[in-house]
C-alpha cells in the first residue's frame, strides 16, 4: 500500500474541521437555547394561564359576595323600618292612657262659661283655642292647669274680646305625666 499523503494544504483542512465542528456548535447551542427559550415561555404561560383562572374565580366570588351583601343591606333597610314600626306601635301603646287622662284632666279643669273650640296636639305640646265668658274665666283655668298633675305650664298666647259677655283664647299647655307612686 502506498503511502496517503495529503497534497492539500493542511491547514486549509484544519480550518474548515473547525468551521464545521464551530458550525455544529452553534447549531446546538441555537436549538438548546430556542428549547429553553420555549419551556421557560410554555412555563410562564401557564402560570399566567394559572393566574387568570384564579382572578376568574375570584371575580365570581366577589360577584357572589355583593350580591350577598346587597342582601344584607336590603335586610337591614327592613329591619330598621319594622323596629320603626314596632318603637311607634309601642309608643302608641304607652301613650293610650295618657289621651284618657288628658281629656279628663280638662274636664275636670274647665270652669264653668269657658269652650273649647279647637284642640291641637304635636308631641307633648297642647294648643287650645275656646271661647270665654270673661278674661277671669280663662285666668281660673290657667290657675287650675298649674295645679293639675297631667298639664302645666299654660301659656296664654291671645285673647280677644268680642263684645262684653264674651272673649277668644289661645292657649298652649303641656302635657305631663306624673310620676309613679311608689309602693
Amino acid at each position: 500500500m502506498p503511502p496517503n499523503i495529503n497534497l492539500l494544504p493542511w491547514r486549509d483542512t484544519l480550518k474548515k474541521e473547525r468551521e464545521v465542528r464551530f458550525g455544529i456548535i452553534i447549531g446546538v447551542s441555537l436549538l438548546l437555547t430556542g428549547l429553553v427559550v420555549l419551556i421557560i415561555h410554555l412555563y410562564f404561560q401557564g402560570e399566567i394561564n394559572y393566574q387568570q383562572s384564579r382572578n376568574n374565580y375570584l371575580k365570581k366570588q366577589i360577584k357572589i359576595a355583593e350580591a350577598k351583601i346587597e342582601e344584607i343591606k336590603t335586610l337591614d333597610e327592613k329591619k330598621k323600618r319594622l323596629i320603626e314600626r314596632m318603637n311607634i306601635i309601642q309608643e302608641l301603646e304607652e301613650n293610650r292612657p295618657q289621651i284618657v287622662h288628658l281629656f279628663d284632666e280638662l274636664v275636670k279643669q274647665v270652669p264653668n262659661g269657658v269652650y273649647f273650640t279647637n284642640m291641637i296636639q304635636k308631641n307633648n305640646k297642647i294648643t287650645l283655642e275656646g271661647v270665654a265668658q270673661s278674661d277671669a274665666r280663662v285666668s281660673s283655668l290657667m290657675g287650675k292647669i298649674k295645679e293639675s298633675k297631667w298639664l302645666s305650664n299654660p301659656e296664654i298666647k291671645f285673647i280677644k274680646a268680642e263684645g262684653e259677655t264674651k272673649s277668644n283664647f289661645k292657649l298652649v299647655v303641656t302635657q305631663s305625666v306624673p310620676p309613679l307612686k311608689s309602693e
